[in-house]
């Protein structure tokens, strides 16, 4: 099964560029943050290992983890960040693994061009593909990269960071050579660059078997 990566900081356009691939492929695509979000969720595999670390204080009223507090516990201390990924690591890992294995035996198909085909490529979304060992099954590992300053301007206009916030987000992240260092396809998704440019580019790597 071809399974491929796509990773890259935060604010360059990762589920841009995975929404141009689903859309002219028969791709299925999986953001691991959106498997991370579910399993944090009440009843959740994540959330009773994260009350048992930190206690009931980081609970909202309805129960629910405050995520904006339990991000800011994290964001500065590497040992605590490194707990928090120990927890949803392998969860999220387990239920990416399982997702590819139903696509691979076609318990999961796509109906793309109105009638059920077997998926082309499983698309693994993620920033942090290499520290949570995704290298080992992702056959390809695509970087999308955008200039840091523009990266900055979406983070403001979608999010309502402010742009020393925005900053310090991006610079606790790898770098651009970091990411590009292990990755085998470069999408460059920056402003003037959108719609047809990003098609190409993905075209040309998904014709790379």
């Amino acid at each position: 099964m071809r399974v491929i990566g796509l990773t890259g900081g935060v604010g360059s356009g990762k589920s841009y560029v995975a929404g141009v691939i689903c859309r002219y492929f028969p791709v299925i695509h999986i953001n691991t943050d959106d498997i991370a979000r579910r399993q944090m969720k009440k009843g959740g595999p994540s959330y009773a290992l994260v009350l048992e670390w930190l206690g009931d204080g980081i609970l909202l009223p309805n129960g629910e983890i405050n995520r904006s507090q339990l991000a800011d516990i994290v964001f500065n201390d590497d040992e605590k960040l490194k707990k928090l990924n120990s927890i949803t690591h392998p969860l999220v890992t387990k239920e990416v693994m399982r997702i590819i294995d139903l696509v691979d035996r076609g318990e999961v198909m796509s109906m793309m061009y109105g009638r059920p085909m077997k998926y082309k490529a499983v698309l693994v979304e993620t920033a942090i593909l290499k520290e949570a060992g995704y290298e080992a099954f992702c056959t390809d590992i695509w970087y999308v990269y955008a200039p840091k300053e523009e990266r900055i301007g979406r983070l403001i206009r979608s999010r309502g960071y402010t742009e020393e916030y925005a900053e310090s987000v991006i610079s606790s992240q790898a770098d651009d050579e970091e990411y590009k260092s292990y990755c085998t396809g470069v999408i460059e998704n920056c402003d003037g660059t959108e719609g047809g440019k990003v098609l190409a580019q993905v075209r040309a790597l998904m014709t790379e078997e």
